[in-house]
């Protein structure tokens, strides 16, 4: 009840869209939304189904789906908030912010992957959880970037910028390529099965990634 209202005028704030007509309309979007959400749900516990005469309910679907866009922009706006505090560390301690970001931000960006994947593995979800492990950084190459580079490219009015390939990145990529060609190997040739000590491999795989990187950042080559 308290989320209908609040929402949309969350996105008010998010998308820094202030008037008082876009107010107005917000609050008497959310107040329709909570009341109609108080009317159609018939117990304490249960959402309104809205099947409307199908086997599917349209109700908790329009609610997901309504919480994983709102979800999205508390992520976009914490994610923001975050790469200010990683810029204000490295100029404070005197870090190269590719050192800060390969440290602080990459893990603060994967801990929910880092919890959420092994809670899959434990539950028989193997599969998904490897799946997992991949889709998430392709998802922030293919669709993170882009969106970013489309975002500055408007903003500037642009259509072209100069990115700078550092040593600490194709450092990444070198690693990232390496490694996924060994996942790959290690899964044909052991019939579509991982090994159960392969984690070795990957921990020992990363530590070498960041202990270079490190002293890239340290020794000012990046």
């Amino acid at each position: 009840m308290v989320s209908m209202p609040c929402s949309p005028m969350a996105m008010l704030v998010y998308f820094d869209a202030y008037s008082l007509w876009a107010v107005l309309t917000a609050m008497a979007v959310g107040f329709c939304l909570g009341l109609g959400v108080h009317i159609l749900t018939k117990d304490e516990e249960g959402l309104p189904t809205l099947d409307l005469g199908t086997s599917f309910a349209f109700g908790p679907a329009i609610l997901s789906l309504a919480g994983f866009i709102m979800g999205v922009l508390w992520i976009d706006t914490l994610a923001s908030e975050v790469v200010g505090i990683v810029s204000l560390t490295s100029k404070l301690l005197s870090l190269p912010p590719s050192l800060v970001g390969l440290t602080l931000l990459a893990v603060g960006s994967s801990l929910g992957d880092a919890f959420g994947n092994p809670s899959m593995a434990r539950r028989g979800h193997a599969s998904t959880a490897l799946t997992a492990c991949f889709a998430g950084p392709l998802f922030n190459m293919l669709i993170s970037m882009a969106a970013g580079f489309g975002s500055f490219f408007a903003r500037e009015g642009v259509t072209r910028t100069q990115v700078q390939f550092t040593p600490d990145i194709a450092l990444g990529v070198g690693c990232l390529v390496i490694y996924n060609i060994v996942v790959a190997a290690v899964g044909i040739l052991n019939k579509s099965r991982i090994p159960e000590k392969f984690y070795l491999f990957a921990r020992a795989w990363y530590a070498m990634y960041i202990i270079i990187a490190c002293l890239l950042g340290i020794t000012g080559l990046v």
